[in-house]
């Protein structure tokens, strides 16, 4: 294996006996999800990083060098282990060597490597160590937690963008501007607050609910939306009596769309189980961050939307009364209006994407770690 450092750099980390450690300042991490999988990666990084994994890896050609891939075996740490066949990739960070060890995913092949690493010296760290030890900053280590999770290609590109430092140079900036403009520092502070707002919804989507008399078409509604069928349909009264939750995408947003049981006027008798199925619907608009609240088109006297909904006037295939301002008009029989609802719902959760569209094309928190710091760092700064 090629090593650019000095012959005595290369004694200091040689092979002094089989699964006898050595000094070394290389680390190891598992740098993929634990579990099944078809592929797992293991990084080790450091100045003697290149030297220790000499003692582990045979390639087949070529050794491995800065910007190339190199097939070999990884061989044994102790007797009756088999060796196993790897990919290694070589880059340099600064005086870090930065090796990633590509083999069979799962538990076993990484957790071998692991173990080869950990028995010639290296220290095993978790992934969020082995990056902050080649200079990822916090806000870095968080994005590329948060991009694991979210659901919506909008959230993710904002997440690309706090990943290649959008928000770590406004911290910064907001740090200068703390000790020399704290009128300045309070202005860019509210802003990222505001942006905060979208931003800590990335991992926890906003939640719609359905609402509405019993036949009064969510369930074929929340299928439209959803693009499959998800709850179940059929003309009989109170079909639906639990939560059915759908995580869907609409305009590249992610939310919890939820399907409820059908609302009945006080004081109208219901069996039991539709009873409770009626209190739990009620229990889910509670935490609703928007409520579609569904009545049949051809009602001749729709009600008004009240704070917090919008009002879906369904089945208009069959029929439409008068639409009330601000109403949507829709079937899902032929998908009339669907489209606009989505948009509506889109337009009522995030109206910064039209109201304010640069807010979300900069620095954005995502994290209350985050948010902590942008106080910590006003609360820092003279009055």
């Amino acid at each position: 294996m090629r090593d650019d450092r000095s012959p005595d750099h290369r004694r200091r980390c040689s092979d002094p006996g089989a699964g006898r450690p050595v000094a070394t300042d290389a680390c190891a991490a598992l740098l993929t999800p634990p579990g099944r999988g078809a592929l797992a990666v293991v990084g080790v990084s450091g100045a003697d990083a290149t030297a220790l994994l000499d003692r582990l890896f045979r390639p087949h050609r070529a050794p491995p060098a800065v910007g190339t891939a190199v097939v070999g075996r990884w061989v044994e740490v102790k007797p009756g282990t088999v060796g196993e066949e790897v990919v290694v990739t070589t880059d340099r960070q600064g005086a870090r060597m930065v090796h990633e060890i590509h083999c069979h995913g799962g538990e076993a092949a990484p957790g071998h490597l692991l173990a080869g690493l950990a028995a010639a010296g290296a220290t095993v760290v978790d992934w969020r160590e082995w990056l902050a030890r080649l200079g990822a900053t916090a806000v870095e280590i968080e994005a590329r937690e948060a991009l694991c999770r979210v659901g919506g290609p909008k959230a993710a590109a904002i997440l690309g963008r706090q990943l290649a430092g959008a928000l770590d140079g406004a911290l910064d900036e907001l740090r200068r501007c703390a000790e020399a403009d704290p009128a300045e520092a309070r202005r860019r502070a509210e802003r990222l607050r505001a942006a905060a707002a979208i931003g800590l919804r990335f991992e926890r989507p906003w939640r719609v609910v359905l609402a509405g008399p019993v036949n009064a078409g969510k369930s074929s509604l929340a299928n439209a939306l959803a693009g499959h069928e998800r709850s179940l349909v059929s003309p009989e009264a109170g079909t639906t009596r639990d939560l059915l939750v759908a995580r869907l995408v609409l305009h590249g947003w992610e939310l919890e769309l939820v399907d409820t049981a059908g609302l009945r006027p006080a004081g109208t008798p219901t069996s039991p189980t539709e009873a409770a199925g009626i209190a739990v619907a009620h229990g889910a608009l509670a935490g609703a961050d928007l409520v579609l609240r569904v009545h049949v088109a051809r009602d001749p006297s729709p009600p008004l939307a009240g704070g917090g909904e919008i009002l879906v006037l369904s089945q208009a295939d069959a029929g439409a009364g008068e639409v009330p301002p601000g109403a949507v008009l829709t079937s899902a029989a032929t998908g009339a209006g669907i489209e606009e609802l989505a948009a509506m719902i889109v337009n009522r959760l995030v109206p910064e994407e039209r109201g304010d569209p640069a807010l979300l094309a900069g620095p954005v928190p995502f994290t209350p770690r985050q948010i902590a710091e942008i106080e910590a760092i006003l609360a820092s700064s003279p009055r």
